[in-house]
């Protein structure tokens, strides 16, 4: 009897263990597939918070635009009046070289104003201008400065904002599978 009893003993032995082999399996499978789902969730959750802060990068970009516009176009604006004095020759050239440069400066205003205010100014006055470089230059320094410093200080903020987001998807994620456990 002692054999039997192993041998059903062996038995019941086998079938728990296959038993809990089974719902191992489906354990695993269903811990695989919401493993799944979230890595997806916290995937579309970046890529909207990327979204959400290139929106913010464009409607900053929107608001210093205007502004180096204003400032550019009153720069030539003084330019064009003081080149009245000139030839037609000069004020031809002048027009031309402006209209093909004012999309550059809109981009590039830091790094080209002062070279192209000299380069074209100075085939016509050498006094016009030094002092159209002085002026120009401090305008630009000036708006620039404040222009950076806001800008900076949006950039910080949505840096805190984007760190927040992931922070709270995180607490989310370990929510979720706390729940799930």
């Amino acid at each position: 009897m002692n054999s039997d009893e192993q041998v059903r003993q062996a038995q019941a032995n086998f079938k728990a263990i296959t038993d809990i082999k089974e719902k191992l399996e489906i354990l695993t499978e269903h811990v695989a597939s919401r493993k799944e789902s979230l890595e997806e969730e916290i995937e579309e959750t970046l890529h909207e918070s990327i979204r959400n802060a290139r929106d913010c990068l464009e409607k900053i970009q929107e608001n210093i635009e205007p502004k180096l516009a204003g400032i550019i176009r009153e720069k030539l604006d003084v330019l064009k009046v003081k080149m009245d004095r000139f030839t037609e020759e000069g004020l031809d050239a002048l027009h031309k070289e402006i209209d093909k440069q004012t999309p550059i400066l809109t981009q590039k205003i830091l790094e080209e104003v002062d070279g192209l205010v000299a380069s074209k100014l100075m085939a016509a006055r050498n006094e016009l201008s030094h002092s159209m470089d002085q002026k120009i230059q401090v305008e630009v320094k000036k708006v620039l400065s404040n222009d950076k410093i806001e800008m900076e200080k949006k950039y910080t903020k949505l840096c805190r904002i984007c760190f927040i987001a992931l922070v709270f998807s995180l607490i989310a994620l370990g929510v979720i599978l706390l729940d799930k456990l």
